[in-house]
């Protein structure tokens, strides 16, 4: 992948990831916002609501009004004054027909406040918000008129102030805000770094890709070299004899053989990377599978002149695909025979261990270093190049034999043997 491409993408990212910030937190503070709206003036509407279903209050104003004995000084004595000097909570109004408020002097000092406040019979037993403006500030109430049957009040206002209300939610509006575009500013350095992370697994499989190819091109290049030099001789030689050429063709058949098993393993890779790797799973008895599986190796063994010892204790029968898992212990096999010498030892054991079974492939061999422990199973990778070629490997079975494995959800691991050697574990769970 181009810089270009990996810069926009990263770019396509940024931009995603912001943007779905934003979304999130623009319905966030609606949502907030909208709840404490309606929660803000819910015990206040409750409060008028009561007030207007329950005619005590409304009695008692105009026993007020109508009580000629009530002191004329109380009438016009303002209640005490709280932080705010023109807000009060409740106040009921009464209204002649002619839009008159009657209940003056009951009013006292707040009439002052409420001069510009005229009647509106449109919306009559319903809540309604209603704006006065004074001198000094503007006021917000919210009001419930009602029709009332007598000869002089022809209707009824209750008034409840909220302006304290409204400007608490005017204050948390701008919290809400701020704090909506600091966490968005922050969002954008979250965003950057998120995008950096996304594209890490897309660059390195792009580079895992591009490593494949590169080396697969390489090895393929490699037989297929050699088969056309061969036949091109063949053709430079058209009076020889089959016999004459036979070192030729057997070479050539040879690498048509490597490159017939190449394809075949980089098969199985592309089939694994791309989900397509079926398993054919079947209950196996473990013990008699590896022991037909091995005989053919320690025959091998025997004509190298090196020891070959199974040990079985415990082994449980399991779940697993045969052919899959016959490949794998297949490849261990063939790299302890290809990497010890004459008089080395090779050990298969197996046995139950917790909940899975463990398969242990050692040789006595040569060790294997920590840096190469730690890439043996990538695809490619070859310790000792200059060995495997003597060998015929192309560095993927253990790759494919970790597909496999991992296939099966079970590990294989690889760890040096003292003084001398490798000890290669498969763990296939027991289902």
């Amino acid at each position: 992948m181009n810089k270009t491409l990996s810069r926009k993408q990263r770019r396509n990212f940024f931009f995603m990831n912001v943007s779905a910030f934003a979304v999130i937190f623009v319905f966030l503070g609606m949502i907030i916002l909208q709840l404490l709206s309606q929660t803000a003036y819910r015990e206040t509407d409750q409060a008028i609501t009561e007030m207007n279903h329950n005619p005590e209050f409304i009695q008692q104003e105009i026993a007020r009004y109508r009580d000629d004995s009530f002191p004329e000084n109380s009438f016009h004595k303002e209640p005490p004054k709280s932080p705010s000097s023109n807000r009060f909570n409740t106040q009921i109004i009464l209204w002649s027909k002619d839009g008159e408020i009657l209940n003056k002097e009951a009013i006292g000092g707040r009439f002052s406040q409420m001069e510009n406040l005229r009647l509106q019979t449109n919306d009559l037993e319903e809540i309604k918000t209603v704006t006065i403006q004074d001198e000094e500030d503007e006021l917000i109430f919210h009001s419930l008129t009602k029709a009332y049957s007598d000869n002089e009040i022809a209707y009824v206002q209750i008034l409840s102030n909220v302006n304290q209300i409204q400007h608490s939610l005017q204050n948390f509006r701008i919290i809400v805000v701020g704090c909506m575009i600091v966490f968005w500013l922050l969002s954008m350095g979250i965003s950057y770094w998120l995008s950096a992370i996304s594209m890490k697994p897309i660059l390195k499989a792009w580079q895992k890709q591009q490593e494949f190819v590169e080396n697969a091109s390489h090895e393929l290049r490699t037989p297929l070299t050699i088969i056309h030099n061969r036949l091109e001789s063949l053709f430079r030689k058209p009076d020889h004899t089959i016999l004459d050429e036979s070192e030729s063709i057997a070479q050539a058949l040879n690498e048509t053989r490597r490159l017939k098993g190449l394809t075949a393993d980089l098969l199985t890779i592309a089939r694994s990377d791309a989900n397509q790797l079926t398993l054919e799973k079947e209950t196996v008895e473990t013990t008699a599978f590896l022991t037909e599986l091995v005989l053919p190796f320690q025959e091998m063994a025997e004509l190298e002149e090196k020891m070959f010892t199974l040990a079985v204790s415990d082994s449980p029968s399991v779940v697993m695909d045969r052919k899959k898992i016959y490949q794998v212990i297949v490849i261990l096999l063939d790299n302890a025979l290809k990497y010890t010498k004459q008089g080395d030892r090779i050990q298969v054991s197996a046995s139950r261990k917790n909940k899975s079974w463990e398969v242990h492939v050692q040789n006595t061999g040569p060790s294997i270093s920590k840096e190469a422990q730690q890439h043996l199973f990538d695809r490619f990778y070859r310790e000792d190049k200059s060995r495997s070629k003597e060998t015929g490997g192309y560095g993927l079975g253990l790759a494919i034999a970790k597909q496999i494995v991992e296939e099966h959800q079970g590990t294989i691991t690889v760890k040096d043997v003292s003084p001398h050697g490798a000890d290669f574990c498969i763990q296939l769970p027991l289902n």
